[in-house]
């Protein structure tokens, strides 16, 4: 089955370079920074949010 999305959203620790370069090599692009987006342990965290549109290439690094 397909899903057919359209667009994916992904979230992650600005300093979490590890999560950062898993979602670059999968293609997608950072958007924005996403202030006290997430509550963390009992502190609010901001998140970088990146997103892949459907017509994106696949796996590919973009760097902006």
């Amino acid at each position: 089955d397909t899903l057919r999305l359209h667009r994916i959203e992904a979230a992650c620790i600005p300093d979490n370079a590890r999560s950062i370069r898993v979602l670059e090599k999968a293609g997608f692009r950072r958007e924005g920074l996403l202030r006290s987006y997430l509550r963390i342990n009992g502190i609010w965290q901001d998140h970088y949010l990146y997103a892949r549109i459907e017509d994106d290439p696949p796996g590919a690094e973009t760097k902006d």
